[in-house]
């Protein structure tokens, strides 16, 4: 009995074995673990594979949109005449437009980085907007991505005021309402100088025709429109630069408005961009932009400030290009009817390359380009007659200083820009005239003065402005970029490609 218990006991407690199925089970364990693990590595090598051909594909669609916004600009930039994405041709490629569906620009090779692209296009109702839609393919894998691009003419005549340059000081100062853009390289100033100091009730850019009388806006094509927060209103998409300087704002000073729902007008403006930013008792509370306040200058060193100093195709200056291609009136007698025109004026001198004429009722004619050689022009009122109006596309050059004192207009309903004057000096131009409208383009190399309540239509260009303290207004009318007069400087075009808003599908 006791020989049985003890066998047992040894049989219960023997353990010979079972190392050996443990040994198995955890080589069982093992490679259920590896099969599993060789799965998932090999699921995530496939995962991974594929998101690399995504990421691959995405590359390849932004080769294929920057492939379509070089088209698309270059379409511009060749076209010296009447560019557009709306005439069917967008650089020698015989296509669209289409604004309800995309068409395929015909490439004939699309392919990159071992994979292609095929990109498409959709016409805006502005000929200068459109949407670009590109699908990037590697393998199995797409990626597309769709853009909403704008170009815009950043010369300076695409503005109400284009300013140069300044050693020290504010370059646009005083109390004025200034309606359109507003473009300030700031060449010399320092971080910490003011390209801009304005008071009272100055609004430095606004975005619409507000104050403007009825009587000088009936003279002009109506603004286009846009639709904000969906209303549609008109606008002059209206922008901020100043690539060195700060912008001093105090008082009543604003940029732009406060948007109001429920009427027909804009009142932010489309974009600031201001390197070194707001100064002045009010600052950056009294910016109203659509993209804020605290976006630096976006053009870098495209722009530059057109002198007449600056040499141009074969001539050693600009200036000396004007020369040879005007009518140019040196006669001392003529000097002398320049410097004193007034709305009784008479005369008339002309050759093949222009002419100009007062017929003594307060008529002008202008045509071509006129160099006034070595005197000033001034046009002042006779008596209480202070209104000369001027019809044709001409541009004068002056010498010396010009000073435009009356009321200097196109003649009837939407007249101007069709009709357009500019006025070029290396020197100054001067307005000095109380409550007087001028309409056209106005080039000083030194400095323009606007002393009273003058409303000029059109541009100003010039390394200084002084517009006083009587709140003188500037509107820019849009159109005139498109009715430049012959021999105007700054006059080449810049063509600038904004993406407004892009989009991975």
């Amino acid at each position: 009995m006791k020989r049985k218990g003890m066998s047992l006991r040894r049989i219960i407690h023997n353990t010979s074995g079972s190392l050996f199925i443990t040994s198995y089970l955890v080589i069982v364990v093992l490679i259920i673990l590896g099969a599993a693990f060789v799965m998932i590595s090999a699921t995530e090598g496939k995962v991974a594979e594929r998101q690399k051909r995504m990421i691959q594909a995405l590359y390849i669609a932004e080769g294929g949109v920057e492939r379509a916004l070089y088209d698309l600009r270059q379409d511009f930039v060749n076209d010296t005449t009447s560019p557009s994405w709306s005439d069917g041709d967008i650089n020698s490629y015989t296509i669209g437009p289409n604004t309800s569906s995309f068409y395929t620009i015909p490439y004939s090779s699309t392919s990159l980085n071992g994979g292609s692209y095929t990109a498409q296009l959709k016409n805006d109702t502005s000929s200068d907007a459109i949407w670009i839609k590109v699908t990037g393919t590697l393998g199995d894998s797409t990626q597309t991505i769709q853009v909403y691009a704008k170009i815009t003419n950043i010369f300076p005549w695409n503005n109400a005021i284009f300013a140069g340059a300044g050693a020290s000081g504010a370059m646009v100062n005083g109390n004025v309402d200034i309606r359109g853009s507003v473009h300030i390289l700031g060449t010399g100033l320092s971080s910490t100088d003011y390209a801009v100091d304005l008071g009272g009730t100055a609004e430095l850019v606004g975005n619409n025709y507000s104050g403007l009388s009825s009587s000088l806006e009936a003279k002009v094509p109506a603004l286009p429109t846009t639709i904000v927060n969906g209303e549609t209103v008109s606008t002059l998409n209206s922008k901020l630069r100043v690539k060195q300087g700060k912008v001093g704002l105090s008082g009543g000073a604003t940029v732009g408005e406060a948007d109001v729902p429920g009427n027909s007008t804009k009142e932010t403006i489309d974009a600031s961009f201001v390197t070194n930013g707001f100064g002045g008792s009010q600052g950056t509370g009294s910016v109203y932009s659509d993209n804020g306040w605290s976006n630096g200058y976006d053009l870098g060193d495209t722009v530059t400030f057109p002198s007449l100093s600056d040499p141009y195709q074969t001539y050693a200056t600009y200036q000396a290009y004007l020369q040879d291609k005007a009518l140019v009136i040196s006669d001392a007698a003529a000097l002398a009817q320049l410097a004193s025109v007034t709305p009784v004026s008479n005369f008339s001198y002309s050759g093949p390359n222009g002419s100009i004429s007062m017929d003594g009722s307060g008529n002008m004619a202008i045509s071509g380009i006129v160099y006034i050689d070595g005197g000033n022009l001034n046009m002042s009122k006779s008596g209480s007659n202070k209104t000369i109006t001027y019809s044709g596309t001409g541009s004068i050059l002056v010498e010396g200083n010009a000073q435009i004192d009356l009321n200097l207009v196109t003649n009837g309903d939407d007249s101007f820009p069709t009709n357009i004057m500019a006025i070029m000096t290396p020197n100054e131009i001067g307005f000095n005239g109380a409550n007087i409208d001028v309409m056209g383009l106005f080039y000083a190399e030194d400095e323009i003065n606007i002393e009273k309540q003058t409303d000029v239509m059109g541009t100003i260009v010039s390394n200084y402005f002084d517009m006083g303290t009587n709140v003188p207004s500037i509107f820019q009318v849009p159109d005139t970029i498109n009715n430049l007069p012959p021999g105007l400087i700054g006059q080449d075009s810049i063509w600038y490609m904004t993406i407004v808003s892009w989009q991975k599908l």
